[in-house]
């Protein structure tokens, strides 16, 4: 049996806030589909998006996920792709590709890129490995 979008949506929104939750640094996380359109997106601080208009942020995230295939093309050759970090002068990115598309956190730069990559991979495997059939539920 299948399960319904609207519970696979919960359990991105879930995974969403406990990537949110993991570390206080992290100002944002939005998980894009494979097409680049956000299915869900969770703030602790909003200032980086507040600067751009509509079409910059869907830009953005269009962006991310043509880099995360591009780089995806090469697993066979190279390995399974992990995430991709992205420093630029006023916070970090972090991209990880996983099975409903790919996952962007945008935070401090004071973070352990390493650290909280390592951290969030297992959040997300925690999510891709959950049983299908398994029925979720929410306090």
């Amino acid at each position: 049996m299948k399960s319904s979008n609207f519970e696979q949506n919960l359990g991105i929104t879930r995974l969403c806030e406990d990537i949110l939750a993991s570390n206080e640094r992290i100002f944002f996380v939005s998980s894009l589909n494979k097409n680049g359109r956000a299915i869900e997106s969770k703030f602790r601080n909003d200032r980086i998006i507040k600067k751009m208009s509509k079409t910059e942020i869907e830009m953005f995230y269009m962006q991310r996920t043509l880099q995360t295939s591009l780089s995806k093309e090469f697993d066979d050759l190279v390995g399974p792709l992990n995430s991709i970090i992205v420093q630029r002068d006023t916070f970090l990115e972090l991209i990880f590709p996983y099975s409903k598309g790919l996952m962007l956190i945008i935070c401090d730069l004071d973070v352990i890129p390493n650290y909280l990559a390592k951290k969030i991979l297992f959040l997300l495997r925690d999510f891709d490995w959950a049983p299908k059939k398994t029925q979720v539920y929410y306090a």
